[in-house]
């Protein structure tokens, strides 16, 4: 799997002191399906949104943590093998679905989003959690900045925080 862009996107998920890249369908990073209908609601749609494709998961939080991780275990991707499928795209489009887009950190129950486009991920984050829309790259430990070559060069090519 690769990320394609405004379909899937690359999420760093911070658990049991690990960092780990997942390539997840956007609609896994809506963490309260609760809160995504009652925002619906106000607009004026009767919407319930099925949470079978989620595993059930109606609510990602630090109480179905494990499950939802056990789920996304097919999704995972290591950074090395994230840095060759990014070296080897060509074309600039290809290469910005590379962009880290969300972080999910169970350990603080944080949630930050740096997606590019407007989906407002941040706004959708269980009870007791913190969402943000900002720039998280800076939070991303050095070996784990796919993005960047052993030369310290931009593999995107475009100005994120190194």
């Amino acid at each position: 799997m690769k990320p394609i862009y405004a379909e899937n996107i690359m999420v760093l998920i911070k658990h049991c002191g690990c960092a780990e890249w997942y390539i997840l369908d956007k609609d896994y990073c809506f963490l309260d399906y609760n809160k995504l209908e009652e925002a619906y609601r106000k607009k004026g749609y009767n919407v319930v949104i099925d949470d079978a494709p989620r595993f059930g998961i109606k609510v990602v939080n630090e109480f179905t943590q494990t499950s939802f991780l056990d789920n996304i275990q097919e999704y995972k991707i290591a950074t090395e093998e994230l840095r060759n499928m990014l070296t080897n795209e060509l074309s600039f489009n290809d290469k910005l679905a590379y962009n880290p887009s969300i972080l999910i950190d169970f350990e603080n129950k944080v949630f930050k989003s740096y997606y590019a486009e407007p989906e407002s991920f941040e706004d959708f984050v269980p009870d007791g959690w913190k969402g943000q829309y900002q720039d998280f790259t800076g939070d991303i430990p050095q070996n784990q900045r796919y993005w960047i070559d052993e030369k310290g060069r931009n593999l995107i090519g475009e100005n994120i925080d190194e």
